[in-house]
């Protein structure tokens, strides 16, 4: 395994043990213990706590700017193919299967926000996660609108983030895309 994989698997493991455990959960034993690396791994690599939490929060946002590369390419080619409202639709439906495909991944996110707004070493964490995680939804609500300056993005990203939030904390049912599209056609 090479440095750069071994990091990666640190970096994943923490992802796991955020959205498992929480913050408290995240101790450099657990997770050498949930990537399956020998004892000390984690150290090696982040020897301070914080330096761990930084360096998750950046791979968490490569991983949010992956999807929506992913997401934007996938929305260009329905609506060139079958107009603007199967684009809704399928955005829709992604942003419903990423709430329970990638729980993992957006309970860490919120896990690392709410910690960086209390530790003062995690400073900027909070808007680069959010930065990330609201890009794919500034993407498609300046696509749908035709590039109008008065959209409220924070609103519906606020509005999507609830909805998963309740999902993902077992305190709602799993987001349908009706929902979801709601929440988009209440801009347009």
């Amino acid at each position: 395994m090479t440095e750069l994989n071994r990091r990666d698997v640190i970096l994943d493991g923490v992802i796991s043990v955020l959205a498992e455990r929480g913050l408290a959960g995240v101790t450099h034993r657990a997770v050498d213990q949930v990537s399956g690396l020998p004892q000390g791994s984690c150290t090696y690599y982040f020897p301070r706590k914080a330096d761990l939490l930084v360096a998750v929060s950046a791979r968490l946002v490569g991983l949010l700017e992956k999807d929506c590369d992913e997401l934007q390419v996938g929305f260009a080619d329905i609506v060139a193919r079958e107009g603007m409202e199967a684009g809704v639709s399928f955005v829709a439906d992604e942003v419903v299967a990423y709430a329970e495909v990638h729980r993992h991944l957006f309970l860490a996110r919120i896990e690392l926000t709410l910690a960086a707004s209390r530790l003062p070493e995690l400073a900027g964490v909070s808007a680069e996660l959010t930065a990330a995680a609201r890009r794919p939804i500034a993407f498609f609500l300046q696509l749908i609108t035709d590039g109008r300056h008065d959209v409220p993005i924070a609103t519906c990203a606020g509005l999507i983030d609830g909805i998963g939030l309740m999902h993902a904390t077992g305190q709602g049912p799993k987001p349908t895309a009706e929902q979801v599209a709601a929440v988009f056609r209440s801009v347009l």
